[in-house]
């Protein structure tokens, strides 16, 4: 491969030169001491030992290969070295991680994990929540949820039972504030933060939001992100923290991102340059 440092930035099968917004990286890096490539995750070929460090990007098809993925983590994990690094990787892929930020203090989406025998229409009676999200305990960019109304649990009984069979489940209340408001993602790179965008809602077809669009995060916003990410104290090279507002306008942890997550770097002057910086200094 040359002399110089060899960085490799993962990816899947699907998108083997990377998603556009993760190109934005390889000018950056590129160099005489420096050589950076995509590369993808699952195939077989690979020998991870050539590289001095793999950042870990759109692997967007792990939640359909899960033992795989994880398999990968600890094989890759050895042989090169890996960020965000393979304990963070297990741990965040499953989100039973929601579970332990819970229990830490952090102010998480209110949810009920369905693999304890009741039925749904049982579990939508004890949480009362007139409208309800069902979704996987692993998936990825919302694959698998499902948006209902609590008189329409019944009807959901059989795909809540087939969501069982492949693991744990959870039931969440639905955000309507995400329709109007969306989400909010502030994005940290090595700990530090950088920019934060607007997203979307997913399970509301028709929004007039504007996918990525930048915006300034409140003071509560940014204080809630820096909470979650104090609650985890391992190092990451890269978070993404997907907040939504409830009733009374206070953010709510959505999801904590620290695996494979779109970081909008095209949205914000910089935000390539720094990324760039913080593997850079992996390196050092």
């Amino acid at each position: 491969m040359g002399n110089g440092r060899h960085i490799g930035l993962a990816t899947w099968s699907g998108l083997p030169e990377l998603d556009p917004d993760d190109r934005l990286l390889l000018p950056l890096l590129q160099g005489a001491a420096c050589h950076v490539r995509p590369v993808v995750w699952s195939d077989p070929a690979v020998d991870w030992t050539q590289f001095d460090l793999v950042v870990v990007r759109s692997t967007w098809d792990y939640y359909r290969r899960y033992a795989e993925f994880l398999a990968w983590l600890a094989r890759a994990g050895r042989q090169t070295d890996l960020w965000n690094p393979p304990a963070t990787l297990r741990w965040n892929t499953h989100k039973g991680y929601l579970r332990d930020l819970a229990r830490s203090g952090t102010r998480v989406i209110p949810t009920v994990w369905g693999s304890d025998g009741r039925s749904l229409a049982t579990v939508v009676a004890e949480v009362g929540w007139k409208e309800l999200v069902l979704k996987p305990a692993v998936s990825a960019a919302g694959t698998g949820a499902v948006r209902f109304d609590a008189s329409e649990a019944p009807a959901h009984q059989a795909l809540f039972e087939r969501m069982l069979s492949d693991g744990e489940v959870l039931v969440q209340p639905y955000v309507g504030s995400v329709e109007t408001l969306g989400e909010r993602s502030l994005v940290f790179l090595d700990g530090e933060f950088s920019h934060a965008v607007l997203r979307a809602p997913k399970l509301s077809a028709g929004s007039p939001l504007r996918e990525g669009a930048p915006v300034v995060p409140s003071a509560a916003e940014l204080e809630v992100a820096r909470k979650v990410l104090a609650t985890y104290p391992e190092k990451t090279l890269y978070a993404r923290v997907d907040l939504a507002p409830d009733a009374s306008g206070h953010p709510w942890l959505m999801e904590l991102e620290l695996t494979e997550p779109l970081l909008y770097l095209a949205s914000s002057p910089g935000a390539a340059d720094r990324f760039a910086a913080a593997i850079r200094r992996r390196l050092e």
